[in-house]
C-alpha cells in the first residue's frame, strides 16, 4: 500500500512538473494610445494627415474603447489556461507626434501610466515602434519613460534600450530595435538565441520580417545580404517572429535553406467593438497583393510586384486580414505544440486558430 501511495505521489509530482511547463502569452499589436492634450496642435496642424488621424481616429478610439479593451485583456490574462505568463506588446503603443520635448515626455509618461493602471497580473514585454519615437523629443522620452518601465516589468535593471531578452520556464522572448544604429541587430539576435537553452523562442519586432501587405514594408528590405543572415538566424533557432506595424492580422511561413521562418502579425487598434468577421481574407501570396491598394505609390508598383513574386517562391502558408484584436499563444511542452488563437475585437471566442509548431516544420514534414 505504501508503495502504491508513493508511486501515486510521484506521478502527481511529475504531472505538476509537466503542467508547470505549459503556459500562454498574450500578444498585442499596435495600440496607438492617444490623448489630445499630449499634442502640440499648432505643430501637428502642419501635418494634415497626422492631424486628421489624431483628432478623428486615435484619440477617439482611445476614449471610446481603451478602458473596456484593457478590461477584456486583463480578464483573459487572469482566466486563460494554461496560465498567461506575459503580455507582449509589439510597438506603436503610443501615437507619438507630440510636437515638442515637453509634450513628448508628457505623452510617454501618460502612456506608461495607462499601462500601469491596467494592473495586469503578468509583466508587459514592450517592443519599440516607429510611432513611439516619432516627433521632436520622442527618442529621449522613450529612454526616459519606456526603458525604466521595461526594466521594472522584466525585473532586469541592466536593460538600457529596446533590444533585450526576457525568459521564463522554457521560453525566451527577444525584443529587437531596428532603429538602434549602435547595435548590430542580427549579431545581437544570434548571441541572444545561441546563449539560451530555452526550447521555445520568440522574436518580438515591430516591423515584419516577411512582407505580407501591398506596401511590402519589412525589416532589412534594402539590404538583401543582411536580410538573408537575419532569416538564417531566426530559422536555425526555430524562433517564431511576432510583429505589428501594418495594422493587419496575418500568419505566414516562409521556407529558407535553414528551415521555415514563421511570422504572426497582430493589430490591436479597436475601431469597432463588434467587427469580428472580416470582410475579406487573403490567402493568395504573390504579386496580386501589391494591387490591393492600386493608388498607393503607383511608381513603385512593378518593383513591389517583383519583390512579392520572388518571395512567393518560398512562402508555403499565408493568410491576412484587417481584423483587429489580439492573440493568445499557448505553449504545451508535453505535446510540443505552440498554438496561436486570435480573438477579434471584443469577441469572447477565438476567430482563428493556427498550429505554429506545424508551420515550423519543413513543408515535406507538415
Amino acid at each position: 500500500m505504501k508503495r502504491i501511495l508513493l508511486l501515486g505521489f510521484l506521478l502527481v509530482l511529475l504531472q505538476i512538473k509537466s503542467d508547470a511547463q505549459s503556459s500562454s502569452l498574450l500578444i498585442l499589436g499596435d495600440l496607438h494610445y492617444d490623448l489630445l492634450q499630449d499634442h502640440d496642435l499648432d505643430w501637428l496642424s502642419q501635418k494634415p494627415g497626422d492631424l486628421r488621424q489624431v483628432t478623428e481616429e486615435y484619440t477617439v478610439y482611445t476614449k471610446e474603447n481603451w478602458t473596456d479593451f484593457m478590461s477584456i485583456l486583463k480578464e483573459r490574462a487572469e482566466q486563460t489556461e494554461p496560465p498567461v505568463k506575459a503580455v507582449i506588446q509589439l510597438g506603436d503603443l503610443s501615437e507619438g507626434l507630440a510636437g515638442n520635448n515637453e509634450k513628448a515626455r508628457q505623452m510617454a509618461s501618460n502612456t506608461m501610466g495607462a499601462i500601469e493602471a491596467v494592473q495586469m497580473p503578468v509583466p508587459w514585454i514592450l517592443t519599440k515602434g516607429n510611432h513611439d519615437i516619432t516627433g521632436p523629443g520622442a527618442v529621449d522620452a522613450f529612454q526616459e519613460h519606456y526603458v525604466p518601465m521595461i526594466r521594472d516589468q522584466t525585473s532586469n535593471p541592466e536593460i538600457n534600450n529596446a533590444s533585450y531578452s526576457y525568459s521564463y520556464d522554457n521560453v525566451q522572448i527577444t525584443c529587437l530595435d531596428p532603429w538602434d544604429k549602435e547595435t548590430d541587430m542580427v549579431a545581437f539576435l544570434e548571441g541572444e538565441l545561441s546563449e539560451s537553452d530555452a526550447k521555445y523562442k520568440f522574436v518580438a519586432i515591430h516591423e515584419p520580417v516577411i512582407p505580407v501587405t501591398e506596401r511590402c514594408w519589412h525589416v532589412l528590405r534594402r539590404d538583401s545580404e543582411k536580410r538573408e543572415e537575419f532569416l538564417e538566424v531566426i530559422a536555425s533557432h526555430k524562433a517564431i517572429v511576432l510583429c505589428g506595424h501594418l495594422h493587419r492580422y496575418s500568419v505566414v511561413s516562409r521556407a529558407t535553406p535553414y528551415g521555415p521562418v514563421v511570422q504572426a502579425m497582430v493589430i490591436s487598434v479597436i475601431k469597432e467593438r463588434d467587427y469580428q468577421e472580416p470582410t475579406e481574407v487573403i490567402t493568395n501570396y504573390g504579386p496580386s497583393l501589391a494591387e490591393n491598394l492600386p493608388h498607393w505609390h503607383p511608381e513603385t508598383l512593378e518593383a513591389r510586384k517583383a519583390m512579392l513574386s520572388e518571395e512567393a517562391n518560398h512562402v508555403t502558408y499565408f493568410k491576412q486580414t484587417d481584423l483587429p484584436g489580439y492573440a493568445v499563444i499557448k505553449i504545451d511542452e508535453k505535446k510540443d505544440r505552440v498554438l496561436l488563437e486570435y480573438y477579434a475585437g471584443f469577441g469572447d471566442k477565438p476567430y482563428d486558430s493556427v498550429d505554429l509548431t506545424k508551420l515550423l516544420k519543413p513543408k515535406s514534414n507538415q
